[in-house]
């Protein structure tokens, strides 16, 4: 389960804690100018993190209370380019039982510890270090909930167990409790959040969402909301702008209090398949806000400009990486990074098969097993906010789109069931999103394996990076590695052109008026003629092994371009490679060796 979302900064990060294992930690949800990723900051001193993170400061701070009761803050040092956590221990050792509240100037915020007293930490220039001062308790009662609804920097709400809710303010010369009273005919139940220091909102022991308006001499005077249709409010309502207030429904669904020419409430329903499980939160940008779900995931909402739409943010787990073969180290060796798409957190453990069972078995199969010391492979835990990914059929020419299922992956590959089309497309981001990951995790990766979490079949190699389905085994995934680690050939043929170019690939050549000049003529069976008629071979010859020079080659071409055998890995992916790809293969992995 997560937190509510909490202490946002500058429209661009969030941080939640995740409260269940294996990696109960506060996390970071930040938008790095092309998606949202997911930072795992850990667990200051070992101890857990267990409620919201509050008083943001200065978009380098942030402040949670662990399990002991003590307040950490996770601060980014420029100096050391990163994330660091300080302890700011317990105030007069009483455990803190709130999240960090009523933020001011960047210097100050507010703690309820267990005795119900409200405790101040403040950062004293003077002293050069921050330093902790007790406010007491409210007259006659004791602080409940965290303090919130900080205003002019001066003063702040807190709610009292007996159902009131209290001022604290700075009269210019000290700081003052005042009694503000409850909303008419019932009790304060949530935290205060304050709306353009004038005003603030609350939820009632009756379900009903509360408006507090100041008045002279600071008077408060109420106005009753009611209910959302059908249902109660619950804790801490969140601001969006001056005209929108969200809670969360007793019914586990999402309610706008929507203002204007009046107040209106507008009911946001459920993300797809669960429900609503936090107060919403970390507004952004008067556009957008965000909730912790039923199934653990954090979902956005967000104003398009014409809808309100939901955007899934997946579970809080970071992206990781592994060296499955080879250790990591700087020595020369062919490098090899392995990403998923369409894995989410609940399928990583599926991944880690899959990648063991096809990519490992494909990079060690035949020839290969002999070389495992000159390969260096990465494989990366890219994490998706859905299991699976987009799905798109095409008419029999190619040029219609006759169904598109929709699935919101890291990566956009979307199998699409055609080989002519290199069976996938992709998104605008798809590209340089694998770079990006490459940079992040394998830098000195020469080549990319994207393993898609499909059931439609597909192997294709683009370039550096090959993708593939988990539908097509181990034996693709080994004809596809030819082309992407060893720039070899397709030797099959599914079309009828024909080739007039000059091939460069090692295990096809175009036809030639000198066959003696034949690129591979030194691994020609004795003999054999050529080329070499694949109907009617010399007498003994094998398929696998003996070589000559048969026509039809490239995918594309059924005459012009010619192969050396007639089975090969590079033709029907189940054969091992023939000698002239052998000869290939030795030669490029020589030099890691």
């Amino acid at each position: 389960m997560l937190t509510a979302p909490g202490a946002p900064m500058m429209d661009i990060k969030l941080f939640v804690t995740r409260l269940h294992d294996p990696f109960a930690d506060l996390f970071e949800r930040w938008w790095d100018g092309d998606e949202w990723i997911w930072v795992d900051h850990g667990r200051p001193g070992g101890m857990a993190v267990t409620g919201v993170p509050g008083a943001a400061m200065m978009n380098e701070k942030t402040f949670v209370v662990v399990a002991d009761g003590a307040l950490w803050e996770l601060n980014w040092r420029n100096d050391l380019t990163l994330w660091v956590w300080d302890s700011h221990g317990r105030p007069a050792n009483f455990r803190i039982v709130a999240e960090p509240g009523a933020a001011m100037m960047n210097r100050k915020f507010f703690v309820t510890v267990e005795d119900g007293h409200l405790w101040e930490r403040d950062w004293r220039s003077d002293l050069g270090r921050w330093a902790w001062q007790d406010h007491g308790a409210p007259p006659g009662t004791a602080t409940m909930f965290a303090p919130g609804a900080a205003m002019q920097d001066t003063r702040l709400f807190v709610a009292g167990a007996n159902g009131r809710l209290f001022e604290r303010f700075w009269d210019g010369a000290q700081w003052v409790w005042a009694d503000r009273g409850a909303p008419p005919g019932t009790t304060v139940l949530s935290a205060a959040a304050g709306m353009n220091d004038s005003r603030l909102f609350l939820c009632g022991a009756n379900g009903h969402l509360y408006e507090a308006a100041r008045g002279e001499r600071g008077v408060l005077s109420w106005t009753d909301h009611g209910q959302p249709p059908g249902t109660n409010a619950l804790g801490t309502p969140a601001i969006r702008s001056s005209t929108s207030v969200w809670v969360r429904g007793g019914n586990s669904r999402l309610y706008e209090l929507s203002g204007g020419d009046g107040w209106v409430w507008v009911e946001h329903g459920t993300p797809w398949n669960t429900s609503v499980a936090t107060a919403p939160a970390a507004a952004m940008m008067d556009s957008k806000l965000f909730v912790g779900t039923a199934d653990s995931h954090l979902w956005e909402r967000f104003w398009t400009g014409t809808e309100w739409k939901w955007v899934n943010h997946g579970s809080a787990r970071q992206d990781e990486s592994q060296h499955v073969v080879g250790a990591p180290g700087r020595d020369p060796k062919l490098t090899i990074a392995v990403l998923g798409d369409g894995f989410a957190e609940e399928d990583l453990n599926d991944y880690v098969k899959v990648v063991e069972d096809q990519v490992l078995a494909a990079l060690s199969s035949d020839q290969l097993a002999d070389h495992q010391q000159a390969l260096r492979v990465i494989r990366v835990d890219v994490v998706s906010m859905e299991s699976g990914v987009e799905e798109r059929r095409y008419d029999e020419a190619g040029t219609t789109i006759t169904s598109d299922v929709f699935s919101f992956s890291r990566l956009g590959i979307i199998p699409n069931d055609r080989w002519k089309s290199c069976w996938f497309d992709g998104l605008s981001y798809t590209e340089s999103r694998i770079e990006k990951l490459r940079r992040r995790f394998a830098p000195d990766a020469d080549h990319v394996i994207v393993m898609v979490n499909s059931q439609t079949w597909g192997g294709c190699n683009s370039g550096t990076v090959a993708r593939f389905t988990r539908a097509g085994g181990w034996v693709v995934i080994a004809h596809e590695c030819g082309h992407n680690l060893f720039a070899l050939d397709d030797e099959y043929v599914n079309d009828t052109m024909t080739f007039t170019g000059t091939s460069t690939q090692a295990n096809t050549s175009e036809a030639l008026a000198d066959w003696t000049a034949l690129k591979w003529s030194g691994l020609v069976a004795s003999g054999a003629p050529l080329p070499t008629d694949a109907a009617s071979p010399p007498s003994g010859w094998d398929a696998r092994t003996s070589v000559g020079a048969f026509e039809g080659a490239g995918g594309w071409f059924e005459h012009g371009l010619f192969r050396p055998v007639l089975e090969c890995r590079m033709n029907q992916n189940d054969p091992p490679w023939c000698p002239v790809c052998t000869r290939k293969i030795n030669q490029d992995l020589a030099p890691f060796e």
